[in-house]
């Protein structure tokens, strides 16, 4: 005979008493999983061809579908609570616990049961996708494992989040200081890289933020971040970049480490929780203390420097104000929740002094910079190899990496990203002397007049593994002479344009153009590749002093994968890549002359830009008010010609220009029949605006006004 306590029979009652539950997780699988499905395949197969239908199906079957995310998280909070939320009420406490099952039995019933709530539905579900899926003829192998990889990592991270919510729920004895609980264990991570970066943004001049260490950290202390990362991660390893696949294996074997300390430690939780712990806010005396710790320091830092920011003098004095005040509010508030008493609003004195002192510590140590943190260097001889990305220095390049097999691209968050993962500088003297410079240009005003004034992000790798990233927002190198010498480095163009990792076959198109004229040329793949090696090696003898010197010519742009373009510029120096482009059709004829000019605008934006006011013409004065001038003459054309700097060159390498964006330059080149123009949109350097142009405009390039 079976017992009544038998773990089948604890299962069947504890699915009765959990209805609810049951009844939603069918339904929510249901409707965001085989119904969702069959109305987006009907609604974009109508739309669409049948390749980009099925790798739409593709995608929302794979891992970091974003429903499943969502599907996951709020379906682990859920099944957690409803598993264990009787333990807030002291009747079902007393009943539950008054039954001859030992305790581990029925937590693990009840443990057992919510991970069944999520894996049934979402398996049924997942069928009857397949089933969808094989009527319309999309059902294959390639849907089958995304689906599977997907249920995989999805199950094991709903485990780890609803194992940390079930110990939240231990912890506490109220239902809203439970959800509080949670909150706190799964935002507590974001929540410390959150005072990390607002206080090292604030008080260190040469702090990087967002950055690849930053981010690893923070996944490290967030499950949820972790589930977005190592999801992430598992389509890059099998789509992607297949040898990724072991860093994933051992990632997975972490989780699944500490996903069984946690069951334990919610085992022994549940053993050890006092029946009379239902109702009040904390379950254990000793956990309060620490919790209140790990909570008040943090909203204390960043209280206070809220106030900080907010107060126009951004002084100490507001900051050590709003200290005071978030420290007195906050902490009166999570004792008040613990002990259901306003007089117990400040009990506990030698805890409110520890995180006192630690407040305190931590405030100075960044205030006084204790550690130095903008003037730190390495040595050279614990350097490894180094990564720079310069602000303002061919800095449009598209830095996006093309995948091993061409289908698709690995998207950088930021250039210097780019650049940390394929910049490794061995030959980095140039680079450590930039570093030095922006060293001694900590605290100094930044002024962007000075020339040979310029940014960088610079990453050191260490020997010893670590990477260390700066910030350097002011570098004073008289005549550009050590970023010339970095530009001169191989190593450092190598890692620096992204066109030095491409290969020959991911480029479907190839086009040349100038402002008038855009050719596609009709290349073998041997000729692209040869294209692409000539470009790559005159890129390479490139120098700043042909940057500074000269204009481009004409423009490479490459097709790529998914039809996406990406522009190079030719310098007048790029013989052999002029040489190639001329063999198979297209001349270039150098610089735009004055000849080929119908006429040019200056627009004067320091007074506005409203296209009704007053136009003056040099054969034709018509206001006193004006703020566009029309220049029609041969020789004032050819002299704007010669000083004008192309926008989007000049955008792409501002650090040598100081452009002058308040006189902004429109050559017009042609005018079709229909009055459609063909133009050139250009701006000065505030060091070569012609004369006659100042006296039109009675303009200042000093005062940027009139």
């Amino acid at each position: 005979m079976i017992s009544r306590n038998s773990f089948s029979n604890l299962q069947k009652e504890d699915f009765k008493r959990r209805l609810w539950s049951v009844a939603l997780s069918l339904l929510v699988f249901f409707l965001l999983g085989p119904v969702l499905l069959a109305l987006t395949i009907e609604g974009v197969s109508d739309r669409l061809n049948e390749q980009v239908t099925r790798n739409y199906i593709l995608q929302s079957m794979a891992p970091g579908y974003a429903l499943h995310f969502f599907i996951t998280i709020i379906g682990a909070l859920i099944c957690a609570y409803s598993g264990f939320f009787y333990l807030h009420s002291k009747k079902k406490v007393d009943f539950y616990h008054s039954m001859p099952v030992k305790r581990e039995k029925y937590f693990s019933v009840q443990y057992v049961d919510g991970i069944l709530l999520y894996l049934i539905p979402y398996v049924f579900n997942m069928l009857l996708c397949y089933i969808v899926l094989f009527a319309r003829s999309y059902m294959g192998m390639d849907v089958l494992i995304n689906s599977l990889q997907a249920l995989g990592i999805n199950l094991l991270y709903f485990i780890l989040i609803y194992t940390i919510t079930i110990i939240a729920v231990m912890l506490t004895g109220n239902g809203v200081v439970s959800i509080l609980g949670t909150c706190v264990f799964l935002a507590y991570g974001p929540l410390l890289m959150l005072v990390r970066s607002m206080y090292y943004s604030s008080f260190y001049d040469t702090f990087l933020d967002n950055n690849l260490t930053d981010r690893n950290i923070l996944v490290f202390l967030s499950p949820i971040g972790k589930y977005i990362e190592r999801t992430t991660q598992l389509h890059r390893a099998i789509q992607l970049y297949r040898g990724e696949v072991e860093d994933f294996r051992r990632s997975i074997f972490f989780t699944v480490v500490v996903i069984l300390l946690l069951i334990a430690l919610a085992l022994f939780l549940y053993k050890k929780r006092p029946s009379e712990a239902a109702g009040k806010a904390m379950a254990f005396e000793l956990a309060k203390p620490i919790i209140k710790f790990l909570m008040l320091v943090p909203v204390t830092l960043i209280g206070g420097l809220i106030f900080m920011q907010v107060s126009s003098m951004n002084s100490d004095g507001w900051l050590i104000f709003g200290l005071i005040l978030i420290f007195i509010v906050f902490g009166a508030i999570v004792e008040i929740i613990y002990q259901f008493d306003l007089k117990k609003a400040f009990a506990h004195k030698k805890g409110l002094v520890a995180a006192a002192g630690t407040v305190i510590l931590i405030v100075c140590m960044f205030r006084f910079d204790v550690f130095h943190y903008d003037t730190y260097i390495p040595g050279k001889d614990k350097i490894d190899s180094m990564s720079i990305w310069i602000s303002g220095l061919d800095s449009d390049n598209g830095y996006v990496q093309i995948n091993q097999d061409g289908s698709t691209y690995d998207y950088y968050y930021n250039n210097f990203e780019y650049q940390q993962k394929y910049m490794k500088l061995k030959s980095f003297d140039a680079a450590y002397e930039i570093a030095k410079l922006g060293i001694q240009g900590v605290d100094k005003e930044i002024t962007a007049d000075i020339k040979g004034t310029y940014s960088a992000q610079v990453a050191y790798q260490l020997k010893n593994g670590k990477t260390v990233t700066r910030n350097y927002q002011l570098i004073q190198d008289n005549n550009f002479s050590n970023l010339s010498k970095l530009y001169a480095n191989e190593e450092f163009k190598t890692g620096y344009y992204p066109i030095y990792q491409w290969k020959s076959n991911f480029i479907s198109q190839v086009s040349a153009y100038t402002s008038l004229e855009d050719k596609s040329l009709t290349l073998t793949k041997e000729e692209t590749a040869n294209l692409l090696d000539i470009f790559k090696n005159e890129l390479t003898s490139l120098t700043i002093e042909d940057i500074q010197t000269s204009k481009p010519i004409a423009n490479l742009r490459f097709k790529m994968v998914e039809d996406r373009e990406f522009d190079y510029f030719i310098f007048p120096s790029f013989t052999k890549t002029l040489k190639f482009l001329e063999d198979h059709g297209f001349q270039v004829d150098g610089e735009i002359k004055a000849e080929q000019v119908k006429n040019v605008t200056v627009y004067d934006r320091t007074m506005g830009s409203d296209p009704n006011m007053a136009v003056y013409e040099k054969e034709q004065y018509y206001s006193n008010e004006e703020n566009i001038y029309v220049y029609k003459e041969k020789a004032e054309i050819q002299e704007i010609l010669d000083n004008a700097i192309p926008s989007r060159y000049l955008n792409n390498y501002r650090i040598f220009f100081n452009p002058e964006y308040d006189l902004e330059v429109n050559i017009v080149l042609s005018i079709d029949e229909y009055g459609n123009e063909t133009n050139v949109n250009s701006y000065f350097s505030k060091d070569n605006i012609p004369d006659f142009i100042l006296k039109d405009t009675n303009y200042n390039p000093d005062a940027g006004s009139n």
